[in-house]
């Protein structure tokens, strides 16, 4: 019983999920061998500023420098 777990952003309408689903289910089911009702396959939508890359939440601006890091200010403001 494959299982199979996606992470995306958040945005992604139902017809873009079913064809997901169906695409993983039938490449799952034809190199495991198995039927595709075995198969189970979870979408979960993330919003962008709960995926971090490189450092930086997904909904940083573009112009912000990736490569500076912020600085611990103790829990004060700066």
């Amino acid at each position: 019983m494959p299982v199979i777990s996606v992470d995306w952003w958040k945005g992604n309408d139902r017809a873009r999920r079913q064809e997901l689903v169906g695409e993983l289910t039938a490449c799952v089911s034809r190199i495991a061998g198995c039927p595709e009702e075995a198969v189970t396959v979870i979408v979960r939508d993330v919003e962008p500023g709960h995926w971090g890359k490189g450092g930086l939440l997904a909904d940083t601006p573009p112009d912000v420098d990736a490569t500076a890091a912020p600085q611990d200010t103790g829990g004060q403001q700066p």
